[in-house]
């Protein structure tokens, strides 16, 4: 078993709108919960967190440091952020049973350069997730690589099913879902049938089809 990245954490007396004075502190109001866990609510380094999300991301399990309790395993379940400002405001934590199976997204990283890319194609990625199942500590570290060198021919493709995935890992997505292909590059004689289909209407030609309208709608019904 690997080992676990630990996140200290205090539990948290300010609730409501209160946590506004922990946020100016530089302190992420968070709860951790859990089956058969009850939900307690906690406080975290705004740094500290926002470190660890960096390098372990949402899928790896952590060990959470409560006070002085045993470390408890969690995921990263949720965060809810401020968009305007960039800020965290909240972060769920889930607190995994290790002898019982999770199911969760596990985010795909394209490495490798197509062959029919350097063609003249156009690399498309269909899926940056796979949804798979298997027990807490046995979720893949850093997601899966999905090695588009293997595509070597325009509208090559690769699929779910072409994916390395451990042995103590359930694949959940269907393994004929395709994750990337190559498309053929675009000719210009394409790129302007494009262009003219999606010119805007002359402009005597939409007032004319507006009074068009507005006389039916004035039509009364018979």
């Amino acid at each position: 078993m690997a080992q676990r990245t630990e996140l200290k954490a205090e539990i948290r007396e300010l609730l409501g709108k209160k946590v506004r004075r922990l946020r100016a502190q530089g302190i992420l109001p968070a709860t951790v919960y859990g089956h058969n866990v009850n939900p307690l609510s906690i406080q975290v380094d705004a740094r500290d967190f926002r470190t660890l999300l960096r390098s372990q991301g949402r899928t790896q399990l952590i060990n959470l440091l409560v006070g002085s309790e045993r470390p408890r395993p969690v995921f990263i379940k949720q965060t809810a952020v401020d968009a305007k400002r960039n800020a965290l405001l909240h972060v769920e934590f889930f607190q995994a049973n290790l002898r019982e199976k999770v199911t969760t997204h596990l985010p795909l990283h394209f490495v490798g350069v197509s062959p029919a890319v350097r063609e003249g194609g156009i690399l498309l990625t269909l899926l940056d997730h796979i949804d798979i199942e298997c027990l807490p500590d046995d979720v893949p570290a850093g997601g899966i690589e999905v090695d588009v060198s293997q595509i070597a021919e325009i509208n090559g493709t690769t699929h779910v099913s072409d994916l390395t995935i451990p042995g103590n890992v359930t694949l959940l997505t269907p393994l004929d879902e395709i994750v990337a292909k190559v498309d053929a590059p675009i000719s210009e004689a394409a790129l302007e049938e494009d262009l003219a289909e999606a010119e805007p209407v002359p402009e005597a030609a939409a007032e004319e089809g507006a009074s068009t309208a507005e006389s039916e709608e004035a039509v009364p019904e018979a």
